[in-house]
């Protein structure tokens, strides 16, 4: 299979249908919360050939979460249509690819990854002597902060490296859960405001 401008993956499921606990793996009924559940990488089966994007067949791509849920992108047997836009992250379903040979992790079109930066109950509040509790003031709403996991290349370009802090818009932290189970935000360049120094 040869694709022109998309990335083609098999999905044998769309969602996560089991949970490990305490070492034993249990059904998990994900009606209650099907959008956490969903499954948004697959195996690459063909790479778009009007680009050169790094990846291979065979290795691991991550996608938004719409893929699997939409019909328009189904071409039945568990495949399935990933578009690609190199220069418009809005516009581009495929997120970053896992490479098999490697097992590293490269960003596509202005997509980044970072990891989230937990907030310590310490941190957010003091107790007096007396038993009262003084709530400190949280940073500023419109942004937030976090740690860069895998920069794409416009980090790059700019200095910026795996475990630098940034500061993003509001509400560009969306959680995807990858491949080895690990929770990142996944956003645009264009969402990210500054890096720490």
């Amino acid at each position: 299979m040869k694709p022109l401008n998309h990335f083609i993956v098999s999905l044998p499921k769309k969602y996560r249908d089991t949970l490990k606990l305490n070492g034993k793996e249990i059904f998990l009924d994900n009606r209650f919360q099907e959008f956490e559940n969903r499954i948004s990488f697959g195996e690459i089966v063909g790479v778009p050939s009007r680009f050169d994007t790094g990846a291979k067949v065979g290795d691991t791509l991550f996608f938004h979460h719409h893929v699997a849920m939409n019909e328009i992108f189904s071409l039945g047997g568990g495949l399935f249509v990933v578009i690609y836009d190199e220069e418009n992250p809005r516009g581009s379903h495929a997120i970053s690819y896992r490479s098999k040979a490697t097992g590293k992790l490269a960003m596509l079109s202005g997509w980044v990854f970072t990891e989230p930066i937990e907030t310590k109950e310490e941190d957010k509040e003091e107790v007096t002597a007396g038993g009262i509790i003084l709530t400190k003031e949280l940073p500023d709403t419109d942004s937030s902060r976090a740690v860069v996991l895998t920069p794409n290349k416009d980090l790059r370009r700019e200095g910026v490296k795996r475990g630098d802090i940034v500061c993003f818009t509001k509400d560009a932290d969306y959680r995807m859960t990858l491949d080895d189970d690990s929770v990142v935000f996944r956003m645009r360049y264009e969402d990210l405001v500054y890096v720490e120094k």
